[in-house]
């Protein structure tokens, strides 16, 4: 369903009808509504193509051939607080700015333009800080993300001092699934934003520097967080490695002790086993004992020898 919202420098943010509106919100799901916006203004046929994917670019672009007064295309990746996959939580935000209206696109699944009239409607009194505070609350969400994930990363780390169960392995996979989608498109819609912040009729109609101040300095700690949590990760992964490789050399010192061990009364017995004769002790009731016996005093000093021996030296 379309929504219509009414944008003054006294009113702020309130809903509107359709005979008295300037802010036109649709949803992805209703493909009807999309194309008859799409023919009323005279928009590209794919402006609003891909808005259910992850894998949208994120842009900021003119666009020519409209009866919208000066239209810019812009759109943004917002990620959701939904408990499901990665995939399904980063929904783009599209936005068509002109001079006289505003048109937005958003996922039918959030509820983001409501959130964002809620929180930042009684400051609005532009278009162009309709863009602006969207864009903190889109980098407000992924530094909550981030660090709901730096408590994921700190447990993960623990455990991987202490075990290397598979189960952790697919938490770690998990976690760099996510940091994954999360650095590619924090790094894809970073181009975005500078050319943004770099468009000075935008800064101008914003007039509010210290609000772009805000939004640049969240921006910048977004990017700095998925930095140093990606680095951390990797060298989760590392750590896991390396007790692995541990855990295996401790195995192998064991097995090979053990072989050397039983080699000795193997050989022993190997040589008075030989039928050959001249063996000592091959006529004697007690040879068998005295070969046995000194096969176990051999293997038992051998033992205790690999035992004391220091091998890092």
């Amino acid at each position: 369903m379309l929504e219509y919202y009414l944008i003054d420098e006294n009113k702020k943010v309130i809903a509107a009808d359709e005979e008295h509106f300037n802010w036109l919100v649709i949803d992805t799901s209703d493909t009807e509504e999309i194309e008859q916006v799409t023919r009323t203004y005279q928009l590209p046929e794919d402006i609003f193509v891909g808005m259910t994917y992850p894998e949208e670019v994120s842009r900021l672009e003119h666009l020519s051939g409209t009866s919208l007064n000066n239209p810019i295309s812009l759109v943004l990746l917002n990620l959701s607080s939904e408990k499901e996959k990665i995939e399904r939580r980063l929904t783009p935000l599209s936005f068509v700015i002109s001079n006289d209206l505003l048109i937005t696109c958003r996922d039918e699944k959030t509820n983001f333009i409501d959130r964002l009239i809620e929180h930042h409607g009684n400051k609005i009194d532009s278009f162009e800080k309709v863009i602006v505070y969207a864009a903190l609350d889109i980098y407000t969400h992924f530094v909550k993300e981030l660090r709901e994930m730096k408590t994921r990363i700190d447990a993960l780390d623990q455990e991987a001092r202490k075990t290397t169960e598979n189960e952790e392995l697919y938490k770690q996979a998990d976690l760099e699934r996510d940091i994954v989608y999360i650095d590619h498109t924090l790094r894809d819609q970073k181009e975005t934003m500078e050319l943004l912040w770099e468009t000075p009729e935008f800064k101008e109609r914003v007039n509010d520097e210290q609000l772009l101040y805000d939004v640049r300095l969240r921006q910048r700690q977004t990017e700095k967080m998925i930095l140093i949590y990606r680095d951390l990760l990797e060298s989760i992964g590392d750590l896991f490695n390396g007790m692995m490789d541990n855990n295996l050399n401790h195995l192998m010192k064991y097995l090979d002790s053990t072989a050397l061990i039983i080699s000795v009364p193997a050989m022993i017995a190997g040589i008075w086993g030989m039928n050959t004769g001249g063996l000592p002790g091959e006529d004697s009731a007690t040879g068998f004992l005295l070969v046995l016996g000194g096969s176990i005093l051999a293997a038992a000093a051998l033992g205790y020898h690999l035992f004391r021996k220091d091998y890092t030296k």
